[in-house]
């Protein structure tokens, strides 16, 4: 498995660096992947898998089947490349459940979000109707703290969709996202100030004053989808009937 993500990877005459900008991770996981150092999540091959597809207008045709088959051994049977039998709906639909990570999980995410064992760990829960579980990498958040009340509140979740490493440049200007740092798991909205800093801002404005972070800090960015709420907000009525 190690050595077909290194054959992918020089496929497309990609540096280790090139590769993992257009997967949205570091190069120090594909560097520790290609020797057999970690192994490959559900979400790294998810996200392996969607680059096959934007790149799937290169005519790799020629190429023997080996060589675009990331995961596990090829049957004797199969003679097209892997794009080819996804267009052709020859290869079975993919898991709708996705992982959750809790506020008891948000620490060990932090340590181990790209180790294959840890993310295996995570619960799993099933995608809510009408999200099509294709063409993105999925995560359900449990929101800790009271920083962007009154909008989410403490034990309500947040189901978001991993933004590309060479889409963060794209990010939308005071929405909402979830961010990794190595010390810290957020739900902010951003601004983007300029190419190398965002600015955070919470909802809660009066107990959460805005802070510059540096882009170079960031290991994830996850777009905000979907709001399972953990409970109503109140509002006060006055019987007059």
């Amino acid at each position: 498995m190690m050595g077909n993500i290194k054959e992918i990877r020089q496929l497309y005459n990609l540096t280790q660096e090139e590769f993992a900008q257009a997967l949205g991770i570091t190069r120090e996981l594909v560097n520790k992947m290609e020797k057999g150092k970690c192994g490959v999540s559900k979400a790294t091959r998810i996200l392996i898998r969607n680059f096959q597809e934007a790149r799937k207008s290169e005519d790799i045709s020629h190429m023997p089947v080996s060589e675009v088959q990331i995961f596990g051994t090829p049957s004797s049977k199969v003679r097209q490349p892997y794009f080819r039998q996804r267009q052709s709906g020859r290869v079975s639909r993919r898991n709708t459940e996705v992982p959750l990570v809790g506020i008891k999980a948000q620490a060990g995410y932090i340590r181990g979000f790209e180790q294959t064992d840890y993310l295996d760990t995570l619960e799993q829960y099933s995608l809510p109707p009408g999200v099509n579980p294709t063409g993105a990498v999925w995560s359900y958040f449990e929101v800790d703290g009271d920083s962007m009340e009154p909008t989410f509140f403490a034990g309500d979740l947040v189901l978001a969709s991993m933004v590309p490493h060479e889409d963060w440049p794209d990010v939308k200007d005071f929405s909402v996202y979830v961010i990794l740092t190595a010390s810290q798991l957020m739900l902010k909205r951003v601004f983007r100030k300029n190419a190398d800093e965002w600015v955070l801002l919470s909802d809660n404005e009066e107990a959460y004053p805005q802070a510059i972070l540096p882009v170079s800090e960031v290991k994830q960015v996850w777009t905000f989808r979907r709001h399972i709420r953990s409970k109503l907000p109140q509002k006060d009525f006055k019987v007059t009937a």
